[in-house]
């Protein structure tokens, strides 16, 4: 028990001789303190592939509207090569930062997917060019989410029945996205040319997040070297037998833009698939349509329907359960 206040005015922060010994209260919040930390840092280490991934989607959804906004002022292929050559410059930067071990097969995979990634971006960015962003990047996230989530089924991986739900629910979440309003579908010029283009590079992203997730955890960034590296020189000669700009004037500083914040994002993406199964990651990265479609409502004032509201909200939903899986 407590003892009163003493003389000196003080209370004697003790315990008395009930059983559990003399505790003075800085002793006893010591170990509540240590407890709390302990348990910080272990939620933030469970959560941090959620968090990059959410991160990374959100990153991806802003990148891809800037890129869509070049492109409807400069060829998409211009855009994307002059982006990829920034974000190919970062990652060389970024790369030695981090220690690591990369071997041959490291790099063959990242040039692998960064052709796969760069076809995707150009199709990608020529559809949010020329057609409704709320409808082609919304198809996109379908296949984009689609690919790696029954490879990585396919490959072994098995996720909690908790984040089976939540999978279930972004998955349709992105359908419901995918839906126009009534005055889309009647103002819609090329529907099904937004749909064909945005499930080819959908398809295209998936195989991007596949074919990185096969390099190796000793390799660090230097997987992204290589699959910039490839992306630009493919970009390169396509731009040569199309002629078309190398450097894209007219939308040259929102193709840097563009570029900076694809290479964080993929930078996000590839640390979130190593501590991560890919099939979790990928359902909370195909969510990045919710930045574009917000933003192109912002600065575009393109509709946001009410399926597609309900849409968002149940995407979060989903992104949720698989956290709490």
């Amino acid at each position: 028990m407590f003892t009163s206040r003493p003389q000196n005015g003080r209370i004697d922060e003790r315990v008395g001789d009930d059983g559990f010994g003399q505790c003075d209260l800085p002793g006893c919040v010591a170990p509540i303190l240590v407890v709390t930390v302990t348990l910080c840092a272990w939620l933030a280490s469970s959560l941090m592939p959620f968090l990059l991934a959410g991160l990374s989607s959100l990153t991806f959804g802003v990148a891809d509207f800037f890129g869509g906004l070049a492109s409807r002022r400069s060829p998409a292929v211009s855009v994307v090569l002059l982006s990829q050559l920034v974000a190919g410059t970062g990652v060389v930067i970024a790369a030695p930062i981090f220690a690591a071990v990369p071997g041959a097969s490291d790099f063959a995979w990242g040039a692998a997917a960064g052709i796969a990634g760069s076809i995707g971006l150009v199709l990608f960015y020529h559809a949010l060019a020329t057609t409704r962003i709320g409808v082609t990047a919304p198809v996109t996230a379908v296949l984009g989410t689609a690919t790696p989530v029954l490879f990585g089924i396919w490959d072994g991986e098995r996720p909690a029945s908790l984040a089976w739900g939540g999978m279930v629910l972004a998955l349709v979440a992105i359908v419901l996205i995918a839906l126009p309003s009534g005055e889309e579908s009647n103002g819609l010029v090329g529907g099904w040319r937004a749909v064909t283009l945005g499930a080819i590079a959908g398809v295209a992203f998936g195989l991007f997040g596949v074919l990185i997730s096969r390099t190796s955890d000793a390799s660090g960034l230097w997987p992204l070297v290589g699959s910039r590296g490839a992306s630009v020189l493919m970009l390169f000669l396509i731009v040569l037998a199309l002629r078309k700009p190398i450097i894209p004037t007219e939308s040259r500083g929102l193709s840097v833009v563009a570029g900076i914040l694809d290479m964080v994002a993929n930078v996000m993406f590839l640390l979130a698939i190593r501590r991560e199964l890919l099939s979790l990651v990928a359902v909370i990265m195909a969510m990045y349509p919710v930045s574009t479609i917000s933003l192109a409502r912002l600065v575009l004032h393109e509709r946001i329907g009410r399926v597609q509201a309900g849409g968002l909200g149940l995407g979060a939903v989903g992104v949720i359960l698989i956290v709490l899986a």
